[in-house]
């Protein structure tokens, strides 16, 4: 089975260095982490281009009202891709839905189009969800923690009753180290199931301990509620599992836009 997934958002105005472009303005570079560069690099851009302007500036050069979906289905056909999946909303929080949770969101129902046009263009459609926002610390029972994970509740509920996904693809779960924090995670799944019984989960729905070490001793292991395992970004397991499971990689450098980017820095279709 092959699939698309179009990483969409407000990173795309930007389209310099990669789809963490706010994460990068948000932490001071310290050479001792690997993404001194990237981090460095992007701050110089945002100060010299942009004076370092609010990142939630960049709505005011984001236009999906010029977007038209079935372009993309007609690649997706081209390619064969059985289904495919939006970024309903990134680790920046910015939503692709009129969602009612948030006044951060798109004015256009990026979703809902790109539904209908994957549907017409006979694709199984999916949605990208994350968990995390860089803003947002869920694991100390902080005010703002709790009230993140209330919202991130509602919204799962909001896009399943709204749009009913066939495929959930969730990331960001290595920031939910705690059972209370990931047991929003689990409300929201079983929702969901609940709703949609026959969906398909990849295995992204918490890193508490316990599971992490499942995980771990098997690749085989699959967590509640989950029908398939991902394991790393860009990785292949060098056995393959007894479990359905997906890779899933980039076409160049950067899971979004990336203007900087050169024709060699992309797969060639045999490498896909």
């Amino acid at each position: 089975m092959y699939s698309l997934i179009f990483h969409w958002g407000l990173y795309a105005v930007p389209a310099f260095g990669d789809e963490w472009y706010e994460k990068r303005l948000l932490k001071p570079p310290r050479r001792k982490f690997r993404d001194f560069e990237i981090t460095q690099k992007i701050q110089n851009h945002h100060r010299e281009v942009y004076n370092n302007a609010p990142y939630s500036d960049f709505q005011r050069g984001f236009y999906p009202e010029k977007w038209e979906p079935s372009i993309w289905m007609a690649l997706a056909r081209q390619l064969d891709a059985e289904y495919v999946l939006l970024t309903s909303k990134h680790h920046d929080g910015y939503c692709l839905w009129p969602t009612l949770t948030t006044d951060y969101h798109t004015a256009r129902d990026v979703v809902g189009d790109f539904k209908t046009a994957a549907l017409t263009a006979g694709r199984k459609f999916g949605l990208y969800y994350s968990w995390w926002e860089f803003r947002h610390e869920v694991n100390k029972g902080t005010p703002d923690g709790e009230a993140y994970l209330r919202r991130m509740v509602a919204q799962l509920k909001e896009l399943c009753d709204s749009y009913a996904p066939e495929i959930w693809w969730f990331d960001g779960h290595w920031a939910f180290r705690t059972q209370h924090a990931v047991d929003a995670i689990n409300e929201a799944i079983a929702y969901i199931v609940s709703r949609t019984p026959n969906v398909q989960i990849n295995d992204r729905t918490g890193a508490i301990p316990e599971l992490e070490a499942e995980k771990k001793k098997s690749q085989d292991f699959m967590p509640p509620y989950c029908t398939f395992r991902v394991y790393k970004d860009r990785a292949m397991p060098e056995v393959a599992p007894n479990v359905p499971w997906e890779h899933i990689g980039t076409v160049g450098t950067s899971w979004g836009r990336d203007k900087t980017q050169k024709a060699e820095d992309y797969k060639s279709g045999q490498e896909l």
